[in-house]
């Protein structure tokens, strides 16, 4: 019970660092594999959704009117961007929801993957339904690959 409740919880922060673990240390099958791992990343999913939402909301209602002050305070001057705010605004046009969903569990992690969906897309319903699908895609292929890596790599012709 306790290797279930441990890989539901790693698999909602680090999803790809999991597998390892869950085949090899704990010896889950195939499909516990794939289940476990799922229910984490779904779990962290949802949470680091709800915890966005209210960070974000936070920022935007103190942060950000801070900011909105100092800037009326001293001039109407243009904005300026910089190589952050060309990045984002790039990875986002090129890439979009699908990009960002398709790299959540594997480049980026559940918690910031999540974080960037509920940022730019906020009133898309479609997003957890690209994380959730994307999760459960890398779930099936990193547990194929810890599975039946032995058999793929050292096993005579």
């Amino acid at each position: 019970m306790i290797n279930i409740l441990l890989t539901i919880l790693f698999s909602s922060f680090r999803f790809a660092m999991t597998f390892p673990v869950a085949v090899m240390q704990f010896e889950f099958s195939f499909f516990e594999t794939i289940l476990w791992t799922n229910v984490g990343g779904i779990l962290g999913i949802f949470f680091f959704a709800f915890l966005s939402d209210k960070l974000i909301a936070w920022w935007n209602r103190n942060i950000r009117k801070s900011h909105r002050k100092e800037a009326h305070t001293e001039s109407n001057e243009k904005k300026i961007f910089t190589k952050r705010n060309r990045r984002i605004v790039r990875i986002k046009q090129q890439y979009g929801l699908m990009g960002i969903a398709l790299s959540t569990p594997i480049v980026l992690s559940i918690p910031l993957g999540t974080f960037l969906a509920v940022r730019y897309y906020r009133s898309s319903r479609t997003k957890f339904l690209y994380l959730i699908a994307s999760n459960l895609a890398w779930s099936i292929i990193y547990a194929s690959f810890y599975l039946f890596w032995d058999k793929l790599f050292f096993t005579s012709a």
